[in-house]
């Protein structure tokens, strides 16, 4: 046998016994009630290599010794103790090791602030409050190259009017200008859409739409200093890479939104949240689900389904997917 515990295959090494005590435990089992004698004969084993397994599996409460008779406890007891003691030790060391990877941020601040070695600062400018038009107007006339936007809930803000202005103005003198919306938008200020769609922008439309952002030119880009909440504080970033990452989530996020075509009102869109919601229903989401994705009251899917089905003179969510399928509307 080997001289270190613990070193077997055999998920007994988790106990701490050593390579082969599975075999010799398994013949314990066998011949639970035999003398120490018989079980040399079993083993192959010398007396002394017995008795030195013997109270490897006695401390571990696996068998139980009365003279020379060896009596194997039953494996559902023995090992239920010593696996909740095992699982209790396992969780107390995840515990250790959760800790240390949270303390894992906070000692690589330590190192970062160290007076020895001071990382470049990044381009980032926080603004409190003023007036965010004005930026924007500023910020268009120092750069080049197109407009993208994030806009989760901008009909709601009392500047919507002056930024729209902005981007006629913008677009009408040759900038490109996309815009991505959420789809709960055709339902609440279709004609915020249609006020951008006419001046010239692309407009597209997603379930939701993470947080506001505003990124020109590919070289700056403005955004709210909490994501995807209202805050008076913004952050102006012109450090290049983050304005690249940024850029390329709107890219992402542009290749899976929806156009939609003949913007305006829900009831003359022929294809704005009514494609959205066959996508959803095609997946087979539940109606609880659809509100969530689309950002809409439950009550409104179930109006729209139902719409979408009387439509497609479907009498069946089944047969609503085939029916637009073969349509074209999906």
């Amino acid at each position: 046998m080997a001289d270190k515990p613990g070193g077997s295959d055999s998920p007994l090494g988790l106990l701490g016994l050593y390579p082969g005590d599975e075999r010799i435990y398994r013949h314990v089992l066998r011949a639970s009630g035999s003398d120490r004698l018989e079980l040399t004969e079993a083993t192959g084993l010398t007396l002394a290599e017995l008795d030195d397994v013997l109270a490897r599996f006695s401390a571990l409460g696996l068998v139980h010794l009365s003279g020379d008779v060896v009596s194997a406890e039953p494996p559902a007891v023995s090992f239920g103790k010593l696996i909740a003691v095992e699982t209790e030790r396992v969780h107390r060391e995840s515990e250790r090791v959760d800790a240390l990877r949270d303390l894992l941020p906070g000692l690589l601040a330590e190192h970062l602030s160290s007076d020895h070695v001071r990382p470049p600062s990044v381009d980032v400018q926080a603004v409190e409050g003023g007036d965010i038009v004005r930026l924007l107007r500023t910020l268009t006339e120092e750069s080049e190259g197109e407009l993208m936007w994030f806009r989760p809930d901008q009909w709601r803000l009392p500047v919507t009017d002056a930024v729209d202005e902005l981007v006629r103005d913008l677009v009408a003198a040759g900038r490109r200008s996309r815009a991505i919306y959420p789809a709960r938008v055709l339902e609440e200020a279709p004609q915020v859409v249609r006020s951008r769609a006419d001046a010239g922008e692309l407009v597209r439309i997603v379930a939701t739409v993470p947080t506001r952002i505003a990124i020109i030119g590919g070289d700056v880009a403005v955004m709210t200093d909490r994501w995807g909440a209202s805050s008076a504080r913004r952050l102006v970033v012109r450090e290049h890479a983050l304005v690249g990452a940024l850029g390329a989530l709107f890219e992402s996020t542009w290749e899976r939104a929806m156009t939609v075509p003949g913007i305006g009102a829900l009831d003359e869109d022929p294809g704005g949240l009514r494609r959205l919601l066959l996508h959803q229903l095609t997946r087979g989401a539940k109606d609880e689900q659809i509100a969530r994705a689309l950002g809409v009251s439950l009550r409104t899917v179930r109006r729209r389904i139902a719409e979408v089905m009387d439509d497609l003179g479907a009498d069946s969510r089944f047969q609503a997917g085939v029916e637009a399928v073969r349509r074209g509307w999906l």
